[in-house]
C-alpha cells in the first residue's frame, strides 16, 4: 500500500497530447532510437488517435516522460459480433527507472482501456503481460525469404562484392523463369480498386476464431494516411491481390508483404511466387511476410521461419478463450508487424 501511494504522488499519468513534443521526442530517442523522428512526428497515425475516445497513456516525473503504454484501436469479428480490442505497443520505461514496480503500474493503468487486448510481444513486454494473466499462442509464422544472402554478411558487405549478388540472381532465376511478370501499382491512384477487393473477403460468420475487420475506415487509415504510402503498392493477379512494403534499410533492400488476398490456397503460392520474381529483378534483398500457414516451406526456406509472439487477454471468459486460439486472418499489415521494422 506504501508503495502505491508513493506511486500516485511522485508519478503522473497522461494522455500523450496532453505532452510537449519535445519531451516525447527525448523519451522516443532514449526508448525507440531508429524511429524516434517518425514516432515524434507521426504518433497520432501510428497510434490511430482520434478513432476511439482513448488515448495512449505517458508516465512522467516533473514533466519528464519516463514511460510510455501505447495502443492501436481495432474491431473483431467473434461468433458474428463487432467488439472492440486494441493492440499492446511500444511499452517501454526508461532504463534508469526500471525496477521500482513503474512497468507494472504503468500495464495496469493501459489494461483499464479496453476489455480486449492483443500484442506482438518483445520477450521483456511478454514476461510483464504474463503477470497480468495473457496468454500466448504461436500459431502465425513470420516468413523470411533472403534472395542475396551475401547482402547480410559483414564481410561481404564490407567488400561490396556486387557480382556475387548478380550471380545470385542469375541462378535463382531460373527457377522462376517460366513465371508471368506482374507489377506494382501505387496506392494512391488505387484506393477504390484496394477497397473493393476488401469488401470481396468479408468476415465469416460462423468461424471459432477471431477475426480482424479491416473496412473502408481502417483501410483509408492504414494506407492513405500512412506517412509512408509512397512505398506501399498493390499488385494484382487473376482476381487475388497484396498489398506490399518496399524500403530501404542500412543499405538492404526489402518487400513487406502486407496483405494477400486469394481465392484458392494453391493462388496464394502462385501469387506469392510472383512477388519473388519480381523482386529478383528489382534488385529487393529480403521478402518478408506473415502467415499462419505452414506449407509455404517452397517459397520461404522453413529453417529461416519462426512464429509471432502474440499474446492477449479479455476480461469476458469466452471471448478470451476464443482469443487464445490466434487470429484466422492475421497479416503483416496488423499490429505495428511491419511499421516497427521500419528504420528510417
Amino acid at each position: 500500500m506504501h508503495f502505491k501511494k508513493e506511486l500516485k504522488i511522485k508519478y503522473k499519468i497522461n494522455k500523450i497530447s496532453e505532452i510537449d513534443t519535445a519531451h516525447l521526442s527525448e523519451f522516443y530517442k532514449k526508448t525507440f532510437y531508429q524511429r524516434y523522428k517518425s514516432l515524434t512526428n507521426n504518433w497520432r497515425w501510428w497510434y490511430r488517435v482520434g478513432y476511439n475516445e482513448h488515448e495512449p497513456i505517458i508516465l512522467t516525473l516533473d514533466n519528464k516522460v519516463i514511460g510510455q503504454a501505447a495502443y492501436i484501436p481495432t474491431s473483431l469479428n467473434i461468433l458474428g459480433n463487432k467488439i472492440p480490442a486494441i493492440w499492446f505497443v511500444d511499452y517501454a520505461i526508461l532504463p534508469e527507472y526500471m525496477g521500482r514496480g513503474l512497468g507494472k503500474f504503468l500495464c495496469e493503468e493501459w489494461m483499464k482501456i479496453c476489455p480486449n487486448q492483443m500484442a506482438i510481444c518483445s520477450p521483456y513486454s511478454l514476461r510483464v503481460l504474463k503477470k497480468f494473466g495473457w496468454e500466448e499462442n504461436l500459431s502465425t509464422q513470420r516468413l523470411v525469404k533472403p534472395i542475396n544472402i551475401f547482402k547480410f554478411l559483414p564481410i561481404i558487405k564490407t567488400l561490396k562484392l556486387n557480382f556475387l549478388d548478380k550471380t545470385i540472381r542469375y541462378f535463382v532465376k531460373k527457377k522462376y523463369s517460366n513465371n508471368i511478370l506482374i507489377k506494382p501499382f501505387g496506392i494512391t491512384n488505387n484506393f477504390n480498386v484496394i477497397n473493393n477487393s476488401f469488401k470481396l473477403k468479408k468476415c465469416e460468420k460462423k468461424n471459432d476464431l477471431a477475426q480482424i475487420i479491416r473496412d473502408e475506415k481502417w483501410l483509408y487509415w492504414r494506407l492513405m494516411e500512412c506517412p509512408y504510402k509512397k512505398d506501399i503498392f498493390f499488385f494484382e493477379l487473376n482476381n487475388n491481390f497484396a498489398i506490399v512494403h518496399i524500403f530501404l534499410v542500412k543499405k538492404i533492400k526489402k518487400l513487406h508483404v502486407l496483405y494477400t488476398y486469394y481465392t484458392e490456397e494453391f493462388q496464394e503460392n502462385e501469387l506469392l511466387l510472383q512477388i519473388i520474381n519480381w523482386s529478383l529483378n528489382n534488385n529487393i534483398d529480403l521478402v518478408w511476410a506473415v502467415d499462419r500457414k505452414k506449407d509455404l516451406a517452397n517459397i520461404f526456406p522453413k529453417i529461416l521461419n519462426k512464429p509471432t509472439q502474440y499474446a492477449c487477454w479479455s476480461s469476458d471468459k469466452k471471448i478470451f478463450e476464443i482469443l487464445k486460439k490466434g487470429l484466422s486472418d492475421f497479416h503483416g499489415i496488423d499490429s505495428d508487424n511491419d511499421t516497427s521494422l521500419y528504420i528510417e
